[in-house]
């Protein structure tokens, strides 16, 4: 396979942008294709067995257009499907997850909030990583939060009432670190960190850049070519739902 070839990533809708946006400004030469199924959204309240077909189609959307590496770039997916793509497929497929373990080394004194989907928390992944790198760790669903996104409503009063009143029982608790467990989480940033002033917000998006770097390399995959990467948006919403995306980037 060639050098040249593109990146896939593929998400549930337009958060796995964030994750895009990561790899590009590591890879700055890679070209990315990018497959977000708004059609479907959201993903975090389908049970797995939808999630798991959902994927291996969106999977196939994109190995189609002849990428050398798959990121699945929302963490429910990577929870449900991770796994079995590895086995199915004969690229490399990188998954991203609730960050725990980066929260652990930035943790001080206080306690760690996990927000995430609530099918990431009911995956077998997200227990082992609980049970790994839990200590300290409120796991917080948020049904409903990711649809904010998807609808481009980053701020205002619905956006404000909503996380009042998702964060309401623990305004009294102390929080270091704020873990952004789901993709479309990191464009909420703004809106969230006023809730927990002093601690960090993070995502896993650096680590799966890190690692999807190392694996190229270690496959003489790295694009050698010099020049600046491209990137191509596709989505099972359409022509409104790419408009959309370009938003974010």
């Amino acid at each position: 396979m060639a050098s040249t070839a593109p990146i896939g990533l593929f998400d549930s809708g337009i958060g796995g942008l964030s994750v895009l946006k990561t790899v590009r400004e590591a890879l700055p030469h890679e070209n990315l294709v990018y497959y977000g199924d708004s059609a479907n959204a959201p993903y975090g309240v389908r049970p797995p067995e939808d999630i798991l077909a959902l994927t291996r189609a969106a999977a196939e959307q994109l190995v189609q257009r002849g990428i050398k590496a798959l990121v699945i770039a929302c963490n429910t997916a990577t929870g449900v499907a991770l796994a079995a793509l590895q086995q199915e497929l004969l690229i490399p497929v990188l998954g991203i997850q609730p960050a725990l373990e980066e929260a652990q080394k930035l943790r001080r004194s206080g306690d760690i909030l996990a927000l995430a989907t609530p099918a990431t928390f009911k995956t077998e992944r997200y227990a082992a990583l609980y049970g790994q790198h839990g200590d300290h760790v409120v796991s917080l669903p948020a049904p409903g939060l990711m649809e904010f996104v998807e609808r481009r409503e980053l701020g205002g009063d619905n956006l404000h009432a909503f996380l009042t009143d998702l964060f309401a029982p623990y305004q009294d608790r102390r929080f270091d670190v704020v873990v952004l467990g789901c993709t479309h989480y990191p464009f909420l940033k703004e809106a969230i960190a006023p809730f927990f002033r002093g601690a960090q917000l993070i995502d896993d998006s650096p680590r799966v850049a890190r690692q999807l770097e190392d694996k190229l390399r270690s496959l003489h995959l790295l694009n050698d070519s010099g020049q600046p990467g491209s990137v191509s948006l596709l989505s099972s919403g359409g022509d409104e739902a790419v408009k959309l995306m370009r938003t974010f980037l």
